[in-house]
């Protein structure tokens, strides 16, 4: 049972973790990211589109090695918070992040249940 919720978990985390990477790089490029480009210019933060773009990038990347998944998963929760805030902002809905930032917690939740000891 504990190897399925870690499997479940690391899926789960696997999964925000590609997003992450693949909008940051789609960001980073111009490429096929309009949508994410004009929410950034509509909360006032298309200034720094390199940099928001690197650290979903860095995030996305943190998740996936696993000497630094659990400090991906703080930087990776601190990222999605900060895109529901700025959806926020220009009342852009916030289903999309929140969808992001439940899937990430559901999977850390999983992850730890899965490596917890039974003493």
């Amino acid at each position: 049972m504990k190897k399925r919720l870690l499997l479940a978990g690391r899926i789960l985390t696997g999964i925000v973790a590609i997003v992450l990477v693949l909008a940051g790089v789609l960001k980073l490029i111009n490429v096929g990211a309009d949508d994410m480009v004009e929410g950034l210019k509509k909360a006032h933060l298309d200034q720094y589109q390199t940099h928001i773009s690197l650290l979903a990038i860095a995030c996305g990347a943190l998740m996936l090695i696993p000497r630094t998944h659990r400090f991906g998963w703080l930087m990776a929760s601190a990222y999605w918070g900060g895109a529901i805030v700025a959806h926020m902002t220009y009342d852009d809905a916030i289903i999309m992040p929140a969808a992001f930032m439940l899937t990430l917690v559901v999977g850390i939740v999983l992850s730890e249940w899965g490596t917890t000891s039974d003493d």
